[in-house]
């Protein structure tokens, strides 16, 4: 058995190792000469998937470390008969929690309010779905849109299916579709000039679906000119390039990371190789402990008192602020380039999702707030020791 895979799948070679000759590649490099003899191929989204790489070769299964599956050319595998293996949900806590990241990061900036409650989801799949109940036991309303499941009769107990209208005329729009470039649901320049220019004043708009779902140079316009609109990007029609005046005008720009944590990039793996074992057959290998090194935050006693205690709580778990920074000096300083890009993204791989990180200090929040992050998803709170 071999198997050629992205160097950068996240604990590749320890659970992969077992299953054969594990030939690791840089994702972006990997060329149909390096799949001479090789039965799998494992990838992550930087890589087209499709004939020019595959044809005449072996490969019998590829895996995608991913949710979303635009660079892999489906509809040719299935027809040469080569398996698809997708991880569709494995990150969609690590989403979840980056769009609250993006909201804290506003609110301590003080660019939206406690008035901007209602939230508007196009995209209800496993992150937009995850999202939608997060905001909900936290309080927000939501304004759920998806048409392919509405008219598929799927229905989500927790609320009803309302209209693209409905969901952008909220405070606060949050994209979550798959890119499609055909049929009746296209999501390619979902967001065109029209939809643009019916966000409200002050709204937020967060994309951490995919680039291509928004017409940038739409958006750039009503940036420069337009009503105000907050605009928080993790996505980009050019990756690895991205627009540099677009990026400087977004409130938040960052490299494509929403979906990345420790916890989640475990659960794709872990995925993956299930699914790999299923399809030739084998026994499952036994992987390291995936539960993450966890990670603690502090809270001070300056926060006693302070209002947005727990949304400082948030912040400093995602620190997108920081992040964007850098992603913006980088987007205009020079030379963009794939490698420089992936170095931005890498250190975000070690970030511990909510349920793994202690909040130390929690005396200093109120009980409410305490209430606040549990059901954001923290569970361990401790005392700070007496000094």
């Amino acid at each position: 058995m071999k198997i050629v895979a992205d160097r950068d799948i996240f604990a590749v070679e320890q659970v992969f190792g077992g299953f054969g000759e594990l030939t690791l590649r840089p994702g972006r490099q990997i060329s149909r000469q390096d799949l001479g003899g090789a039965d799998a191929l494992l990838v992550r989204s930087v890589l087209p998937v499709g004939p020019s790489l595959l044809q005449g070769t072996g490969v019998g299964f590829v895996g995608t470390a991913t949710s979303g599956v635009d660079h892999v050319d489906r509809a040719w595998l299935g027809e040469n008969g080569i398996a698809l293996a997708h991880c569709r949900g494995a990150n969609a806590r690590a989403v979840a929690e980056y769009c609250l990241g993006a909201m804290a990061a506003l609110k301590i900036a003080g660019r939206i309010d406690g008035s901007n409650r209602r939230v508007g989801i196009i995209g209800a799949g496993a992150i937009g779905g995850k999202l939608a109940r997060m905001l909900l036991r936290l309080g927000h309303e939501v304004a759920v849109c998806d048409p392919p499941l509405a008219e598929a009769g799927r229905t989500a107990p927790e609320y009803p299916w309302q209209s693209m209208a409905a969901a952008l005329d909220c405070d606060i729009v949050s994209l979550h579709v798959p890119l499609g470039f055909r049929g009746p649901h296209r999501t390619a320049g979902l967001l065109d000039a029209a939809a643009i220019a019916r966000l409200r004043p002050g709204a937020v708009l967060i994309n951490a679906s995919r680039g291509g779902v928004v017409d940038e140079s739409a958006l750039l316009a009503r940036l420069m000119d337009g009503p105000a609109l907050h605009c928080v990007l993790d996505v980009w029609a050019s990756e690895p390039s991205l627009k540099a005046p677009l990026a400087q005008r977004a409130s938040l720009a960052t490299p494509h990371i929403a979906g990345y944590s420790e916890q989640a990039k475990w659960r794709a793996t872990g995925m993956l190789a299930r699914r790999f074992a299923a399809h030739f057959a084998l026994p499952e290998a036994a992987g390291p402990d995936h539960r993450g090194a966890g990670a603690s935050v502090e809270v001070s006693a300056s926060l006693a008192g302070d209002r947005l205690g727990h949304w400082r709580v948030i912040d400093h778990c995602l620190g997108l602020a920081e992040l964007s920074s850098r992603c913006k000096h980088w987007a205009t300083g020079g030379k963009q380039d794939a490698q420089s890009f992936d170095a931005l993204r890498r250190p975000r791989l070690a970030r511990q999702e909510f349920p793994a990180t202690t909040v130390a200090g929690s005396e200093y929040l109120n009980k409410t707030q305490r209430q606040w992050l549990r059901k954001a998803g923290f569970h361990e709170f401790a005392t700070l020791p007496a000094e």
